[in-house]
């Protein structure tokens, strides 16, 4: 722990330590306490606990992404009032540093009238960083036999003993030697192979719905979404070969959360003029229209719950052989004057 990002990261390891040995604790009273299943479920619970305190967070995220494609036609009509000069002052730095910082003032004044900024869409995961950064550290040292905080030295050997599928819940995928305790090479591979390939995917299919279900057509930004669509999954792709298995656990535990979550934006809440706001409408009259014929239908079997009967038909059990209705019983029958005369 001698390192200076260890001591910068040193408060949220704290907190980390000490939830994943509370969450150890707890699994321990089910599974065996050096098991892949105590430890491994500590590790979930504990990213668990992380997203829902960053739910506030999701939706200040929801609402930023939405202002900013209100405002999108405005952004791009300021930019456009300014390239023309721009350009002509590109041999004149002074002038176009000042007209660049001009554009800059207007633009900000616009994201603060709309209360919305680039970088809001960017608050979960730049608010997750901190916290799986400081796991990766912990996990790191731990797999070096360092103990720290919460994390004693009898905790230190019960998670390196700890196995996911046969991979030390401490190793990454190029560990050898004694950071692979006891497990083959092969083996580690294998397991974080597959869930590196797991949390590319996931985080691919997430953005992918995204930005092809919840963008406006007309959203100048989509193609660097694409573009990020892409590269992403590629770039932490990178950063997972050197993550622990713990760490790669709570990755994969982060983005099946988050594809949770976008799944009800999108089913629920969708960006107005998106394609998932068009399916959403859609939804929303088949469901009224089903409503409405259930009223239909709920009328109609009261009325014949009531006896009720259509007004232009007769039964036929009242009528007589002569096509008369039958008189009524406890009533007495009346005769016409021609059936008097006769009698």
């Amino acid at each position: 722990m001698s390192s200076w990002y260890d001591t910068v990261l040193s408060p949220i390891m704290w907190v980390i330590s000490w939830l994943v040995v509370q969450f150890h604790r707890l699994f321990s009273l089910v599974f065996a306490s050096s098991s892949g299943w105590a430890w491994g479920l500590a590790i979930v619970f504990l990213t668990l606990t992380i997203r829902v305190a960053l739910i506030p967070l999701f939706v200040k995220q929801i609402k930023s992404m939405r202002a900013m494609q209100v405002i999108q036609p405005e952004v791009k009509a300021l930019q456009d009032k300014y390239k023309r000069d721009i350009e002509r002052a590109k041999f004149d730095p002074v002038k176009k540093r000042d007209l660049q910082q001009k554009q800059q003032r207007e633009m900000m004044a616009l994201y603060k009238e709309h209360g919305t900024n680039p970088f809001s869409s960017c608050l979960p995961v730049l608010a997750q960083s901190p916290f799986w950064a400081s796991l990766y550290r912990l996990l790191y040292n731990v797999a070096n036999g360092t103990h720290f905080a919460f994390m004693t030295a009898a905790l230190v050997i019960s998670i390196n003993s700890a196995h996911v599928f046969g991979a030390p819940i401490s190793a990454h995928f190029n560990s050898v030697g004694a950071a692979l305790h006891g497990a083959s090479s092969a083996d580690v591979k294998a397991v974080s192979g597959a869930m590196i390939v797991i949390c590319m995917v996931t985080q691919f299919i997430t953005q992918r719905q995204m930005v092809l279900k919840n963008s406006a057509p007309d959203n100048p930004m989509v193609k660097q979404q694409k573009m990020l669509m892409y590269v992403m999954p590629l770039m932490l792709g990178l950063f997972y070969l050197i993550a622990p298995i713990g760490v790669l656990i709570y990755m994969l535990t982060s983005n099946l959360w988050t594809m949770g979550q976008q799944f009800y934006v999108l089913h629920n809440n969708p960006t107005p003029g998106s394609l998932a706001h068009e399916e959403h409408l859609k939804r929303k009259a088949a469901k009224a229209t089903k409503k409405g014929k259930s009223v239909e239908d709920a009328e109609s079997k009261d009325a014949e719950s009531k006896g009720a009967e259509p007004e232009d038909e007769a039964p036929a059990a009242s009528l007589t052989s002569t096509g008369r209705p039958k008189p009524q019983r406890n009533q007495p029958s009346r005769t016409t004057k021609s059936q008097r005369t006769k009698r």
